[in-house]
């Protein structure tokens, strides 16, 4: 592998190699290189096909995500830490390290691969019907602001399976003994808690997320360590004043608001905040109110949409409204995230009947993206990566497939050209040879 891929790459997967065994490194480095380089569905036939340096069968290539023993902890725990690393204060949003956390679902068939199940879709894409059988998804990526590109990015680097109730395939032992089928939020925490230690517990980490996570069996036990939340209400959400004087001194509650009503109810602010890669002015509202069965209070940002208000909080009310905004907008840099790992990098191509194969196939997806990414954005990539083209992003894997395509043909042709010199035209013997991009 090292006489091919460029010297960024070796030193990159150089990086897990006390991770694996001899025999599993190798399949590592492949492995990695692969994902990317592979057109189409990213299944284990076609990475053994791809891989030629590593002269192995098709079922020891199998055996490497399902029997094969190698830390995934500590590969995950390298990623992060590279890429902490490398981003350094870029990955700080607002004075901490922000954590985005999404769902999603991955359609899958037969009784064979745990979990699978009907989920109800939540995408609006009517193609897709109103449920999708298959499994379901929570990943956890950090976000970092990118000044090459202008805008925010996601580095997604955990991802755990969430079990269903119908075909569980998760369960909780409390100290008792007594076992129950884990709930969503017992799929989902020890995620960030996993991402914390990472980091170490000093760093102080926000989460944001959509609505779709904005419960208090969620939000609170998070509350309670010091990892502040920011994320989105229902139009129809609901919050609490403190108790007045002329109240009774017992009273637990105030005064009562309609969140979407502060916006006509009380006076409004005009913010400049940057969201999607610009700086926009929007009108918003902030107070600080109590929620229903949230144990502290929150500050809660009601923004004037274009149709309906977006209503937002924070656990955090030291952040004022023009944080709160841009945190929530930098959310959406995950979905971009997902998608890219669904087509350039087949995080829904598993077909593994184990859950230890199934677990690895997604979290080595999410540690390539990783490191692409990160060569990506590196500025000294001009001597093996060509100009990038005129209306092509810097940040597109689909242009470093293929600079890495034409680099990894260029050398093995070098390779092979003194052999072929003899069969040239003598005229032709002392011209340079150049790869065409």
């Amino acid at each position: 592998m090292e006489a091919y891929v460029p010297a960024i790459l070796v030193n990159y997967v150089s990086l897990f190699a006390s991770h694996f065994t001899k025999p599993s490194f190798a399949y590592f480095g492949g492995y990695l290189l692969s994902l990317l380089i592979t057109r189409g569905r990213k299944t284990m036939s076609r990475v053994s096909h791809t891989c030629f340096f590593v002269d192995r069968h098709l079922s020891s290539w199998e055996r490497f995500l399902s029997e094969n023993h190698w830390d995934l902890n500590e590969v995950l725990k390298t990623v992060t830490q590279l890429v902490v690393a490398q981003m350094g204060d870029a990955l700080k949003v607002h004075g901490a390290f922000l954590a985005a956390l999404d769902p999603t679902l991955i359609a899958k068939g037969g009784k064979r691969m745990p979990g699978v199940q009907k989920w109800k879709d939540h995408s609006g894409n009517a193609d897709r019907g109103v449920s999708i059988k298959g499994h379901h998804w929570a990943l956890l990526g950090l976000i970092s602001f990118s000044a090459k590109l202008g805008r925010y990015i996601c580095f997604p680097l955990l991802m755990e399976m969430i079990s269903g109730q119908l075909n569980p395939c998760k369960i909780c032992v409390d100290p008792q003994g007594v076992a129950t089928i884990a709930s969503i939020w017992d799929c989902v925490h020890p995620l960030i808690w996993q991402l914390q230690s990472f980091l170490g517990e000093k760093v102080p980490l926000r989460v944001v997320d959509d609505a779709y996570f904005s419960k208090a069996p969620f939000v609170n036990p998070l509350v309670e360590v010091g990892i502040n939340v920011v994320s989105k209400l229902r139009k129809d959400a609901v919050g609490w004043d403190d108790p007045s004087s002329e109240q009774r001194s017992d009273a637990k509650r105030g005064k009562e608001w309609k969140l979407a009503d502060l916006l006509d109810k009380l006076p409004t602010t005009i913010f400049t905040v940057h969201l999607y890669g610009k700086k926009v002015k929007v009108r918003a509202i902030s107070r600080v109110v109590q929620l229903r069965n949230f144990n502290k209070k929150v500050k809660v940002v009601v923004v004037e949409g274009i149709k309906t208000p977006i209503i937002l909080f924070s656990t955090d009310l030291a952040l004022t409204a023009a944080p709160i905004i841009e945190i929530y907008g930098a959310r959406f840099s995950i979905e971009l995230a997902i998608r890219d790992l669904k087509q350039n990098f087949g995080l829904g191509d598993y077909q593994c009947y184990t859950g230890t194969a199934i677990h690895r196939f997604v979290n080595l997806a999410c540690t390539v993206f990783c490191v692409f990414r990160l060569i990506l954005l590196r500025e000294d990539n001009s001597d093996w990566l060509p100009p990038v083209p005129d209306g092509t992003s810097p940040a597109s894997f689909n242009f470093l497939r293929k600079g890495l395509q034409h680099h990894i043909i260029r050398r093995i042709l070098v390779g092979h050209l003194p052999c072929l010199c003899p069969l040239l035209p003598r005229k032709k013997r002392a011209c340079s040879w150049q790869m065409p991009y």
